[in-house]
């Protein structure tokens, strides 16, 4: 299976729609606007419940608002708790595959030459493609495919440079440590690939918007038919949600955004493979 084709099999996997600015600017429009919109028909509401002869009840939409809250702030917390998790996945995935790939670099010593220098030069070329490249290369399928055909390509070396490295007269015991160590990275990259991606559903992250935008809606609406003016208060609601939302979007994005996960372990890995070979 060629790089191409392996790239294939991870079509399925689901990537984010929007980039992390275009959901900055999404928030940044619609908490607000909702909020306004729903403050315009508030008044429009009490214009018209006054102008009938009746009295505006000055709980009128209480039961709802209080609702809504409690339903955002419960998606909240699922939402940044997903998050979290999923970001201390990801500096997991990538220590333990860097310590896989400077482990079986290390094993490689025990094999005789030739096989060893091309075994160690095929596992530090396929190390260089784990390095994830900056958010630009991966913002969309595109980016992320033409990492993985990179990768894969590099990776489908490694295998039948193990076995030419490996063959006899090499000690049995000694290619089973070898091999069972390249089988180790191997997998590791299965682990790894897992979290690119997207955490929650698009439904579920709609659910959230939707009751962000539900409540500032209902807020808005309730101060339109008292009569009042949209205050800071909501506002700053609205920013202070604003910033929750792109903090839980970023923290889920590993190459995007202002939290990203920290490819240290493959560069100290590949700084000793470098000294090595030197």
């Amino acid at each position: 299976m060629d790089g191409m084709t392996a790239a294939s099999v991870y079509e399925d996997m689901h990537l984010p729609v929007l980039s992390m600015g275009g959901i900055v600017i999404l928030l940044l429009v619609l908490l607000p606007a909702a909020a306004v919109i729903g403050h315009a028909l508030g008044r429009r509401q009490r214009q018209r419940t006054l102008a009938a002869g009746r009295e505006v009840d000055k709980v009128t939409g209480e039961t709802s608002l209080g609702a809504i809250l409690g339903i955002l702030g419960l998606l909240l917390a699922f939402s940044f708790g997903n998050a979290l998790t999923l970001a201390q996945t990801r500096k997991s995935t990538v220590i333990d595959e860097a310590a896989a790939l400077g482990t079986v670099f290390l094993r490689a010593d025990y094999l005789a030459e030739p096989g060893r220098t091309e075994l160690r030069e095929a596992i530090y070329a396929y190390t260089q493609t784990r390095v994830v490249p900056d958010a630009s290369q991966m913002s969309d399928a595109h980016g992320v495919r033409d990492f993985l055909e990179t990768t894969l390509t590099a990776q489908a070396a490694l295998w039948p440079a193990t076995l030419a490295a490996t063959a006899a007269p090499v000690p049995p015991p000694t290619a089973t440590f070898v091999a069972s160590a390249m089988n180790d990275a191997l997998d590791a990259h299965l682990y790894r690939m897992q979290t690119f991606a997207v955490p929650v559903a698009d439904i579920t992250q709609g659910m959230v918007l939707a009751a962000a935008l539900a409540s500032l809606f209902l807020l808005g609406n309730r101060s339109g038919m008292h009569g009042r003016a949209l205050s800071w208060r909501t506002f700053m609601f609205s920013g202070f949600l604003f910033v929750v939302m792109v903090t839980i979007v970023d923290v889920q994005r590993s190459s995007a955004g202002l939290v990203k996960t920290d490819q240290s372990p493959f560069l100290v890995t590949l700084f000793d493979m470098e000294q090595a070979l030197r």
